[in-house]
This record gives C-alpha cells, structure tokens and sequence, in this order.
C-alpha cells in the first residue's frame, strides 16, 4: 500500500508541477481555470503570472523531491527525522488548501459559481486533500 502511495503523491506532484510550468511559460490548455475568478469574472490574481507559476512549479518539484528523498529513493545529507517533518509540514499546507474558508479556494469558499470554483471543488481540492492524507501517511508510515 505505502508503495501506490507513494506512486499516487508522486504522480500528483508532478503533473501539478508540468501544468505550472506549461501555464508560466505561455500555455493556454487549462489556463482559463488556472487562477480564481470573482464572480464579475475578474481574475483575482492579475499581476506576474508567470512568475507565480513558475513560484508554484518550483515548490512542487521541491515536495516532490522530499518524499523522493523521504523514500530512499533519493540520497541527502538531511536525517529521516527532518524529512518526515518536512513531508508533515506539507501535508498541512495541502490539506489546508484543500478545506481552506477562503473566498475563493478550498472546500468552503465562498466565491462557487464561477469555472474555476467549480474546478477547485471537483478537482483542485479534492487532490489537494488526497496529497495531504497521502503525504500524513508517508510521513508517520516510513522508516
């Protein structure tokens, strides 16, 4: 089981990441839902884009390497001890994301009419949720 774990926080963490990359250099699948929207239909995030993409990837790609380095999988001069932590922490901030009561992300936002609410509650959030119970496991569950 802690192996399709492993597989499953690995995989999410990188398509999150490809997708942010894709959207910070210029892509356009997807990116109409990519970032919040009020209900007016303004985008709440108007300044540097691609920078927070690319911000977002970087950090992905860093989850990921932790839980790469968590497993074995990798080799660091950091102890399990700081790798779990780090892995815990994560699954706080994802699981957070996920049941967040902001206005316009997580399972109790208040903003839910516009596409990228209705991507956040049927996908965003539930992965975001995923990761984070996927990533608890990892880390009180390895070696």
């Amino acid at each position: 089981m802690t192996r399709a774990i492993i597989v499953v926080c690995m995989a999410i963490l990188g398509l999150a990441a490809a997708f942010h990359f894709y959207w910070a250099l210029g892509g356009s699948i997807g990116s109409g839902v990519s970032l919040p929207h009020r209900e007016d239909g303004t985008a709440v995030v108007v300044k540097n884009k691609a920078a927070g993409a690319f911000a977002v990837g970087f950090v992905l790609v860093a989850v990921l390497l932790l839980v790469l380095a968590l497993t074995g999988a990798i080799r660091v001069p950091m102890p399990q001890f700081w790798l779990r932590a780090g892995v815990a922490l994560w699954a706080v901030v994802f699981v957070a994301r996920a049941v967040s009561w902001s206005n316009y992300v997580g399972m109790f936002k208040r903003v839910t009419r516009t596409r990228f609410a209705r991507y956040d509650t049927w996908l965003y959030s539930p992965l975001c949720l995923l990761l984070g119970c996927g990533l608890f496991y990892l880390a009180l569950a390895s070696d």
